[in-house]
């Protein structure tokens, strides 16, 4: 499938972690996705390891989302969706920026 990027944008979520809850020294477990939203209003999940690996970074800072996400303001991009329902970027960052 095909879109147009309006901006990119950056969830960072907290889940417990269940192996280790009867501890009191337990602290959730931190996920974070990395999503470029799409003007039809889709969400296109990009490859957290191929961003650091395009930037040189190893973390990903609200700065890089913003300069992801003026570098991938109004490009086409190509997207495949899986079985779940998830889309994902098709293919490499650097092919779209």
């Amino acid at each position: 499938m095909r879109g147009k990027v309006k901006y990119v944008t950056r969830n960072i979520s907290y889940i417990g972690n269940m192996v280790y809850q009867h501890r009191s020294d337990v602290h959730d477990v931190r996920y974070t996705t990395t999503n470029a939203i799409l003007y039809n209003g889709e969400e296109v999940v990009l490859d957290e390891d191929d961003i650091k690996s395009y930037y040189n970074r190893t973390r990903i800072t609200d700065k890089l989302v913003n300069t992801i996400s003026d570098s991938l303001h109004n490009v086409w991009v190509d997207y495949v969706t899986d079985k779940d329902g998830v889309n994902f970027l098709d293919g490499s960052i650097e092919n779209y920026i």
